[in-house]
């Protein structure tokens, strides 16, 4: 590596002790053990849905695994909210194996973030405005993830341009950024709007410890920005998609009587979060399977090769250094 001596250093290394401000994106039936501890030994750090592994004692045997194969920190996404019913378990298994970090989406951290305090665990808290990210400020969540459009999967709906100065200047909170950053470039542009570290998840599809199908990593190296498409037909949440045979047969546009019931916020949540809805809604011979639909960020753009880990993370470093000593 050609910057070896120097490593950027914010708030977020600091806090966690890793050489790099990386996180490898949990990523629901993406990210593995391997995945996770490739990217923590590799300097940044990992992270998995707790999701990916069920039930709550698969989630607890992966907790175990992780820590057996590496001593860096790694990190856990939980969804707080009912819909996820290992949540109890999970945030119980997580704090019993004091997991550095836990990511919380969707709902209250409320209850997380005060049981992980007792013993010393950080929460950061996956944001999409200034609203939400205030509540949770206030509930005393150590950071921010600010989930801006562009990024793979649930993304929100505002640039980052926009959101992650609005929450650096609004709130006493680091924030890492993430949509769309795939290299050195998406992290200088992070780290000048007031990031302390990004979010990378698409990038690390296309790396050789991904155990996701070949036909997947193609997808990636072959989709532009242009071929990503926001729809909630996958699984009734607003996601980002990339265009392919098996999107199109379930559909990227809501269906009517979807259109008429969601002009009433009250409704449209309630298709969001019921799972009756969705399966009301959704014909039953076009359903989605995360097998075959593929998750990606607008950045695919710039993905063109397979690399390990490791060397991802080094080329992101030398670029982020070799831009920030070339700015006028």
């Amino acid at each position: 590596m050609k910057n070896n001596a120097a490593t950027p250093r914010t708030e977020i290394t600091d806090m966690f002790g890793i050489r790099y401000p990386i996180i490898c994106a949990p990523m629901f039936l993406v990210s593995t053990v391997s995945m996770v501890v490739s990217a923590s030994e590799a300097g940044g750090m990992g992270t998995f849905p707790a999701l990916n592994f069920r039930p709550a004692e698969k989630f607890l045997q992966a907790i175990k695994d992780i820590k057996a194969q590496t001593d860096k920190p790694f990190g856990i996404n939980i969804i707080v909210q009912k819909s996820n019913k290992y949540q109890h378990k999970q945030i119980e298994y997580a704090l019993e194996e004091k997991v550095p970090l836990l990511i919380t989406s969707l709902g209250s951290p409320k209850e997380t973030i005060r049981l992980a305090h007792q013993v010393g665990v950080k929460v950061f808290c996956d944001v999409v405005g200034l609203e939400h990210a205030q509540k949770v400020a206030d509930l005393g969540a150590d950071g921010l993830i600010a989930v801006s459009c562009g990024a793979g999967g649930h993304a929100g709906d505002i640039s980052p341009f926009a959101l992650i100065p609005l929450l650096k200047d609004k709130l006493n909170l680091p924030v890492i950024a993430a949509g769309s950053i795939v290299d050195g470039r998406g992290m200088a542009a992070a780290f000048s709007l007031g990031a302390s570290a990004v979010y990378m998840g698409t990038r690390f599809i296309a790396s050789r410890e991904a155990e996701v199908s070949q036909e997947y990593k193609r997808a990636i190296l072959k989709a532009t920005c242009e071929d990503i498409v926001n729809t909630d037909r996958v699984d009734g949440f607003p996601g980002n998609f990339i265009r392919t045979p098996s999107l199109e047969k379930v559909g990227v546009a809501p269906g009517f009587l979807e259109m008429v019931l969601g002009r009433s916020k009250r409704i449209h949540r309630w298709i969001s979060l019921s799972r009756a809805a969705r399966a009301l809604l959704v014909n039953p011979k076009r359903k989605a399977s995360y097998k075959n639909v593929f998750s990606a960020g607008q950045g695919v753009g710039r993905i063109d090769k397979i690399l390990s880990i490791a060397e991802i993370m080094q080329e992101t470093v030398e670029q982020y250094f070799e831009i920030k000593s070339n700015l006028p």
